[in-house]
């Protein structure tokens, strides 16, 4: 069979959207950090148009910093993530049911960010921008927590499209306007969450200053390590 010149080109066009359509697909759980136009994100006000328990993260931010009277546990967690599962069915939920309700306040923030592009349509492809997703997803928190002992006045749902399509950590800047961080600065190295997705755990006081966290910055050539994030401690309350 002899090719012509067209058939070369055709074939070489043909391989080239293959290429194109494979890069374009990726795997199923999408990073903070991919590429996406800001364009595509759902807005808070229609998201929360579908699950009216949505909280804004200055709203969450007010709210969690509003309290002076209890010391604080925040946990972040997202019902797809593996290591967030393991703690609320172990660590967090031993810390949770221990902890004295007049000294202690739970806010266990169930994050709907990068989940309502992860549910598999009945030919297993990947739904876009559902709004029913946030339903889903409520809905799973709702059945789940409870069923690990917690209460749901402890619970609550959280969306930021702004953390979508973002290239930069956003717990990091979070946790800097959210709690006082005694030692924002240690040998010249700044605050910051060593890892900038889920989980993330922090222990505050009544005038939230910050003491503990499982991601705060940390380095061998200090002493930060010893004083400021303490393993053995994590939790226990």
């Amino acid at each position: 069979m002899i090719l012509t010149k067209a058939h070369i080109i055709n074939t070489l066009r043909l391989f080239l959207s293959l290429a194109i359509v494979c890069c374009g697909t990726g795997c199923g759980s999408q990073s903070p950090d991919h590429d996406s136009s800001p364009v595509d994100v759902l807005s808070f006000q229609r998201a929360k148009a579908v699950e009216p328990a949505l909280l804004t993260t200055d709203e969450l931010t007010r709210l969690i910093q509003s309290d002076t009277t209890h010391n604080k546990v925040v946990y972040y967690f997202d019902i797809l993530c593996k290591p967030c599962l393991e703690h609320l069915k172990n660590e967090v939920a031993a810390m949770y049911s221990a902890h004295d309700t007049s000294q202690w306040r739970f806010y266990l923030v169930a994050g709907l960010n990068w989940l309502h592009r992860l549910v598999p349509d009945a030919e297993g492809n990947l739904v876009e921008d559902t709004l029913g997703n946030f339903a889903h997803f409520a809905n799973k928190y709702r059945t789940l927590l409870p069923s690990l002992g917690y209460n749901l006045r402890d619970v609550y749902m959280h969306y930021n499209p702004a953390w979508e399509h973002t290239s930069t950590g956003v717990f990091t800047p979070w946790v800097k306007s959210l709690f006082k961080v005694p030692l924002d600065t240690t040998e010249g190295i700044p605050f910051h969450c060593r890892y900038e997705g889920t989980p993330q755990l922090f222990k505050a006081d009544s005038h939230n200053i910050l003491y503990i966290t499982l991601c705060s910055n940390s380095s061998a050539f200090s002493d930060t390590v010893v004083h400021f994030y303490a393993p053995d401690d994590s939790y226990s309350i």
